[in-house]
Order: C-alpha cells, then structure tokens, then sequence
C-alpha cells in the first residue's frame, strides 16, 4: 500500500474545519458561476481551498461537475486532498445492497466518506452515508449544498445564485 500524507483523523479534522477559497475572486456576486464546458451537455468547477484559520494546506481542492446540465441526478461533488478524493456528494437512484441485504450505498443522494488510508478490498474506504434534506433544484443549489456539506465558506449570497 502506498503512503498517504494525512491520518484518517486529521482527514476528519480537515473536512469538518471552516474553509475558505484560495481565490475568492473567481465567485463575483452577481456574475454566473464559472463553469467549464464538460462533455458535451456538462459542467464542471475545480476551485483551490485553504483552511480559514491555520496553516495553508498545499493541495485541497473542491471539485463540481455536471455530466448533463439540467439533470441534477447526474451532479457529483469531490473533496480533493493531496491528489486523493477523500469526500464526495453523489445521487443513486435505487440504492445497493450487498449479500444478506446490507446497504452499501443509499437511495438518494449520499455523501461518501473516502479513507485512502485503508486497503482497497477494506469495505470502510470508501462508505456511503445518505444526506438528509439534500435536493438540489439545479447545478448552482447543488454547488452550495455541497460546499455547505463540507464547510465551505464561499464569497456569495445563495438567494442571488
């Protein structure tokens, strides 16, 4: 198994920590999001974040994308910690169970919770925990949800998006 920078608990601390954008500039209130064509009916976002007190992490970055623009099922978030995912935020519209009928990944939106500590066969990787009260109406609620999800402090007002 390769080495990973951070601990299972500083990872824990890291996410739950208030973060700030490295760049607050690239989200202007009132201006559209600054979403990149992805695909051909997609956007996506990758913005840098920095702790909003404390030491400068060098690599945490917050990623968005939309394969389908208008389809909020098709959204996915990722936290993103020296070039490892170690949350994420997606939509399963059935939800999945292993032998013996336990749920390994909800009905709905989920958040996974992403240890790159662990093995790959370790079943406590990568978990899926459902989001309650998670609906995001389009690719902006869904952004701000995300962000909030994982303490986020973004530069903008959520009712002018």
């Amino acid at each position: 198994m390769k080495f990973y920078p951070y601990t299972t608990s500083l990872i824990r601390d890291l996410v739950a920590a208030s973060k700030v954008l490295r760049r607050p500039e690239l989200l202007v209130q009132g201006q559209p999001l600054p979403f990149e064509s992805y695909g051909d009916h997609g956007r996506r976002l990758d913005l840098s974040l920095e702790l909003a007190k404390g030491p400068a992490l060098l690599d945490l970055r917050f990623h968005v994308r939309a394969p389908i623009f208008d389809a909020p099922e098709t959204f996915e978030a990722a936290l993103i910690l020296a070039h490892e995912r170690v949350r994420g935020v997606g939509w399963h519209a059935t939800g999945k169970k292993r032998f013996y009928g336990r749920q390994i990944i909800p009905q709905g939106w989920h958040q996974n919770l992403i240890d790159p500590n662990l093995e790959p066969n370790n079943p406590d990787r990568n978990r899926h925990v459902q989001i309650k009260d998670f609906e995001p109406s389009d690719l902006a609620a869904f952004f701000m949800a995300a962000a909030r999800v994982w303490h986020i402090n973004l530069p903008l007002e959520e009712s002018l998006l």
